[in-house]
């Protein structure tokens, strides 16, 4: 009989766990991985178990960032074969601590969209069991069902109403793995599709939208849970018709995500945000990485800005944001205190995906996938199923 190979043991100690449910960091706490998961937080004074130790020389240890909303590299790849770069994106973005995300579309046209979903489903399936690359948690499509008014960089030949029989056709391209569809509720039938969503279990978030603050409220008892990027892509807040946005940040029903990377959104507003949506409030990158060569995405080629990414008449495009980049930003810009950033990063994209039990925690029993931050919050080290993956 062959002799079975002992499960490894490894101790975090010698740095500070950030808990994303808690609200003080756990100074000289360790932390004990067994088997690819989570088992204990240790306070200082308990004896250490044997285990390999990692000693986090006063570092700080984190679940790993979860990005519901990232491009990557594979909207420019060809229809038919986007698994090596879902691969690369999936890798690259472990430098950055994010150890899972959603691979998020643009507006496609009809002949365009049901192949792309099925692909990235594909592909993700592939992924599925890799043990060096970050998570795909499933796909978000960021359109085709939302306000030709408000497109941002979308492409507008991809933008269009909601059709019941493409769109059943589309999600059931995906095979169980669309999760998050973005939609503007004014658009023709989004009643319907709002139905199809919640029927299929799949997040209902609104964004792209010039919708008025009653047509949003509708869109909410409708079953719109969350809100993508708030403030961009939508209508102007005015204290007479606060649109979208004011319809958003009174609301508790929905959550909403920000691009924090200084440009999207100024700091003000990021400040009215946090305080206004509290523990409801996401961090997302929107992060897209073009090729070497030039990508063109809607109205034409991307050309890098600092942070961001612009067409040629100067519309925001995306951003060139990481989720360390977010957490730190959200800090310093929007005001909110680690922890809530961390939060932001971790816990709360898991818990509107229902995944909070596996990934954006450090409770008991939840993989091991873990991000060692710097003081400046910077990246040190990631960590898949108790691995690392990745060291600065």
């Amino acid at each position: 009989m062959a002799k079975l190979r002992p499960v490894k043991r490894t101790l975090f100690h010698g740095g500070r766990l950030l808990d994303p449910e808690r609200s003080e960091q756990l100074d000289g706490w360790s932390l004990l991985v067994e088997g690819g998961r989570l088992v204990a937080q240790l306070p200082p004074a308990e004896p250490l178990p044997e285990a390999e130790q990692v000693d986090l020389e006063g570092r700080m240890l984190a679940p790993g960032f979860l990005d519901v909303h990232f491009h990557g590299s594979s909207i420019f790849d060809a229809i038919d074969a986007p698994a090596a770069l879902m691969r690369q994106d999936a890798a690259s973005i472990l430098r950055h601590g994010a150890t899972a995300f959603l691979a998020t579309t643009v507006a496609m046209t009809r002949g365009e969209l049901s192949k792309r979903v099925e692909v990235l489903a594909r592909a993700a399936d592939e992924l599925s069991e890799s043990p060096d690359t970050a998570s795909v948690l499933g796909i978000h499509l960021e359109g085709p069902w939302i306000s030709a008014e408000a497109p941002g960089a979308q492409p507008q030949d991809g933008i269009r109403g909601y059709d019941a029989s493409e769109g059943r056709a589309v999600l059931d391209a995906g095979g169980g793995r669309v999760r998050m569809v973005t939609l503007a509720p004014e658009i023709p039938g989004s009643a319907a599709l709002l139905e199809e969503l919640v029927r299929r279990d799949v997040v209902p978030a609104m964004g792209h939208t010039r919708a008025a603050a009653e047509t949003a409220r509708d869109g909410f008892d409708r079953g719109v849970r969350h809100v993508t990027h708030l403030f961009n892509a939508m209508g102007a807040f005015h204290h007479r018709a606060p649109g979208a946005i004011g319809a958003a940040l009174a609301d508790d029903r929905v959550s909403c995500d920000l691009i924090c990377d200084g440009i999207h959104v100024h700091p003000a507003a990021m400040r009215t945000a946090a305080r206004a949506k509290g523990e409801q409030l996401l961090l997302i990158s929107d992060r897209i990485d073009p090729p070497e060569r030039g990508g063109v995405l809607g109205g034409g080629l991307l050309a890098a800005d600092g942070p961001v990414w612009r067409l040629p008449d100067g519309t925001l495009a995306g951003s060139r944001l990481t989720m360390a980049e977010a957490v730190h930003n959200a800090q310093h810009l929007a005001g909110m205190t680690r922890l809530e950033a961390l939060a932001a990063a971790t816990l709360r994209p898991a818990r509107l995906l229902g995944v909070e039990r596996e990934h954006g925690t450090l409770r008991a029993g939840a993989r091991a996938d873990l991000v060692v931050l710097q003081d400046d919050g910077e990246v040190a080290e990631t960590w898949l199923g108790g691995r690392r993956v990745y060291a600065r």
